[in-house]
């Protein structure tokens, strides 16, 4: 069986090896090591895999939808993915062309107020420029009203607004970490697939000691833009430790909420500052949890 390595496959897909690496720690991808070999192998079926993903990518599919389909024979699920970002791009498509009607009608309108003006700043013809803008706003009323504007844009608000996306690994105890979480903050963990799941025709194989390890799954916690945390087991071979350089920050719905949060995550785990109000936040504090995960917790 030939095996090709990151580089290798980095060149000739056009994809960096940091991007492999984290569709890998997402579940998408499977590598292996050789005897002897300090880099990481594919196979063909990954190389395979990682085609699909490219083109699910390109076609502007969410990771985590990615891996469900790829993992899903069921092509009822599959269908009702694709259909659902048919209906954003449908939702995407008519908020653009409301904005270009109402861009057009500007245009032709400052162009007849104008005139073709060569000398197009001088003051009078901003003046002029200026006062049509009244026909303009007359016209929006007419062909589409200000609630249709506001829709447009909040529409292409959402789909373009930056998402973070935190992912957290563990060391084969991802199951117990989940529990902990899903009690700390009224959340239930969504999508959890674990090694076993791994379909059949997959192509890859899992150690009988990892079959239980948690693949993928993710929580959306608080109520800021940082609200949904990925989770997943390392292998045994790739162990995972944390520094203290970085925290998980959320922002929660209540100060009883982040009370209760504290409470949970603090148990076998270590205090850095108790639930308090400081001048930003009604109840802030900071824990790490058993696990070695820091979390900073607010209310605002």
């Amino acid at each position: 069986m030939e095996l090709y390595t990151i580089s290798t496959v980095s060149k000739e897909h056009g994809i960096s090896t940091r991007m492999l690496r984290y569709y890998e720690q997402c579940g998408l991808l499977k590598s292996t090591k050789k005897d002897g070999y300090a880099y990481r192998v594919y196979d063909a079926a990954n190389l395979k895999r990682l085609q699909q993903v490219i083109i699910l990518r390109k076609l502007q599919i969410p990771i985590k939808q990615i891996s469900v389909i790829l993992d899903n024979p069921d092509a009822v699920t599959v269908i009702e993915i694709f259909k659902k970002n048919i209906q954003e791009l449908d939702s995407e498509m008519t908020a653009l062309s409301t904005i270009k009607k109402i861009l057009d009608n500007f245009v032709s309108k400052l162009e007849a107020a104008a005139k073709v003006n060569l000398n197009i700043f001088n003051g009078d013809t901003v003046l002029d420029m200026s006062g049509s803008l009244s026909f303009v706003q007359k016209n929006i009323r007419e062909r589409a009203t200000m609630n249709d504007l506001n829709q447009a844009a909040e529409i292409l608000t959402e789909r373009n607004k930056a998402r973070i996306r935190v992912e957290l690994a563990f060391n084969g105890n991802c199951a117990e970490a989940i529990a902990l979480y899903e009690a700390a903050f009224g959340v239930k963990a969504e999508g959890v697939m674990r090694y076993k799941d791994t379909p059949p025709d997959d192509g890859t194989q899992h150690p009988k000691e990892v079959e239980e390890f948690v693949m993928h799954t993710w929580l959306k916690i608080g109520n800021d833009a940082v609200g949904e945390i990925g989770m997943h087991d390392r292998m045994p071979d790739n162990k995972c430790s944390y520094g203290d350089g970085v925290s998980v920050s959320l922002g929660l719905a209540s100060a009883d909420a982040v009370i209760t949060a504290f409470n949970i995550l603090k148990e076998g785990g270590k205090i850095g500052i108790a639930p308090e109000t400081v001048f930003f936040s009604e109840c802030y504090c900071e824990v790490m949890d058993k696990f070695g995960i820091s979390w900073i917790l607010m209310y605002n």
